[in-house]
C-alpha cells in the first residue's frame, strides 16, 4: 500500500524531469532557430549591400562616361568615342561598354568578356539594339550587373550600356558570407549534439536520483506500515486492508473473519530468558503465522505479543476453524534458543462479518472480547464471539 502523500510526491518526481527536458529542448531549438535566422539575415543584408554598391559604382561610372562622350557623339568622332570606351574598360569591374544612337544603331562596342586579365577589345560587328523603355535600367545576370542610361544632358542623343562584374573584394565578401553560413550550420549541429549529450547525461542523473528517491520512499513506507521487529504489517496497514476487505465483502456479499491473538506465557519467557529471547520468539511466531494462512490473508502485529489475522472471503466457518487449529499446533511447538527451548501457547478470539459486526472498529472490539473469553476458558484455544461482556483486563 502507498499513502496518497507518497503517491503524490512520486508523481511530482516523475513530472519534474519531463518539464526540465521540455524546457531544455525548447531553449536549444530557440537558440538554433535564432542562429540560423541571424545567419540568413546577415547573408541577405550583405548581398543587398553588395548589389547596392555595384549599382552605385555602375551609375557613377556610366554618368561620367556619358558626359565625356556627349561632345564626341555630337561631332560623330567615332575614333575618340571608341578610345574613351577602351580607356574606361580598363576598370577591373567593367565587362563591356556599348554606345548606340537614338535609332538603336551601335556606334561602338568594347568588351573584355573571356579575357580575365587582358586588354579590352572593340567589337566591329554592326548591329542594332532596342534599349529599355525606362531609364536608368538595371539588369542582374548572375554575378554581373547591366545598366542602361540616356546620353545627352539637354536632348537625348543615344544610349549607353555598361556591364560590371564583382570585384575581388566582392568575391571575397561573398566567400566570407558562404563561410559564415557554413559556420552557423556547423555551430547549430554542434549545439544540437551537445544538447543531446546533456539531455542524455541529465536523464541518467535524474534516473539515478529518482531510483534513490524511490528506495527512500519504499523504506519510509516500510517503516510507516510494517512492524520494526517482525516486518509484519502494523496497525495502520491492517486498518487500511481491513477497510478495503470490508468494502469488498459488502459489495459482493462475502463473509470476513478477524482473529485477535494473544500469546500465552510470553511474559514468563521475557522474565526467565530476557527480552532478546522474547524478540527471537516473536520473529519465529510471525513466520509461523504467515506460513499458516492463505496468500490473500493478512497477518499483522499490533504490539507486544498481540497479533491479528484478517481472513477475507471464506465459504463457511469450518475453514476458519481449520486455520485456527493449524496455527495453534504450529505455535505450541518449542522454539530453539540456545540451550533452553522456548514454548508458548496462544488464545484466539474470532469475530465474523456480517454475523458479529459490520464495521472495522466493531470487528476488532468483538474479536478482542472473544480472545479474553478464550483465555478465561483455559487458554491455548480459539473462540468465536458470542456476545460476551467486555472482559476485565488482568
Amino acid at each position: 500500500m502507498t499513502s496518497p502523500e507518497l503517491r503524490q510526491a512520486r508523481q511530482s518526481g516523475f513530472n519534474s524531469p519531463r518539464l526540465f527536458y521540455i524546457g531544455l529542448l525548447s531553449t536549444g531549438v530557440v537558440i538554433v532557430l535564432f542562429t540560423l535566422l541571424g545567419a540568413f539575415w546577415l547573408e541577405r543584408q550583405s548581398h543587398v549591400l553588395q548589389r547596392e554598391g555595384q549599382q552605385r559604382a555602375a551609375s557613377l561610372l556610366a554618368e561620367g562616361l556619358a558626359h565625356a562622350v556627349e561632345s564626341d557623339l555630337i561631332t560623330r568622332d567615332f575614333a575618340v568615342l571608341e578610345a574613351r570606351l577602351i580607356q574606361t574598360a580598363f576598370n577591373e569591374q567593367v565587362v563591356s561598354l556599348l554606345l548606340a544612337d537614338n535609332q538603336g544603331q551601335v556606334l561602338s562596342h568594347v568588351s573584355r568578356r573571356g579575357l580575365a586579365s587582358g586588354p579590352a577589345v572593340p567589337l566591329f560587328s554592326p548591329m542594332s539594339i532596342t534599349p529599355p523603355a525606362h531609364m536608368p535600367w538595371f539588369e542582374v545576370d548572375g554575378e554581373q550587373l547591366r545598366l542602361w542610361i540616356r546620353v545627352g544632358s539637354v536632348l537625348p542623343m543615344g544610349w549607353l550600356r555598361i556591364e560590371l562584374k564583382a570585384t575581388q573584394s566582392d568575391t571575397a565578401l561573398r566567400q566570407l558570407q558562404d563561410q559564415l553560413l557554413m559556420l552557423s550550420g556547423v555551430s547549430c549541429l554542434v549545439l544540437i549534439t551537445v544538447l543531446i549529450l546533456v539531455l542524455r547525461k541529465t536523464h541518467d542523473l535524474f534516473k539515478e536520483h529518482e531510483a534513490g528517491l524511490l528506495k527512500t520512499q519504499q523504506l519510509l513506507e516500510n517503516v510507516a506500515y510494517h512492524d520494526g521487529l517482525t516486518r509484519l504489517p502494523n496497525r495502520h496497514l491492517l486498518m487500511d486492508r481491513l477497510r478495503q476487505s470490508l468494502a469488498a465483502a459488502q459489495r459482493h456479499g462475502n463473509r470476513l473473519a478477524l482473529c485477535f491473538i494473544d500469546l500465552d506465557g510470553f511474559k514468563q519467557i521475557n522474565d526467565q530468558h530476557g527480552h532478546e529471547a522474547g524478540d527471537h520468539l516473536l520473529i519465529e511466531i510471525a513466520c509461523l503465522l504467515s506460513n499458516g494462512v492463505r496468500q490473500v490473508d493478512t497477518v499483522a502485529r499490533l504490539g507486544g505479543d498481540e497479533f491479528v489475522l484478517l481472513l477475507p472471503d471464506f465459504d463457511d466457518t469450518a475453514q476458519i476453524e481449520e486455520i485456527a487449529d493449524r496455527l495453534l499446533q504450529a505455535v505450541s511447538q518449542p522454539v530453539a534458543y540456545g540451550a533452553a527451548p522456548l514454548q508458548v501457547g496462544m488464545s484466539i478470539g474470532i469475530a465474523l462479518y456480517p454475523d458479529h459486526a459490520d464495521s472495522c472498529e466493531k470487528l476488532i472490539e468483538q474479536a478482542d472480547r472473544a480472545m479474553y473469553r478464550a483465555k478465561r476458558s483455559g487458554k491455548n484455544r480459539w473462540v468465536f464471539y458470542e456476545g460476551c461482556p467486555s472482559p476485565a483486563l488482568s
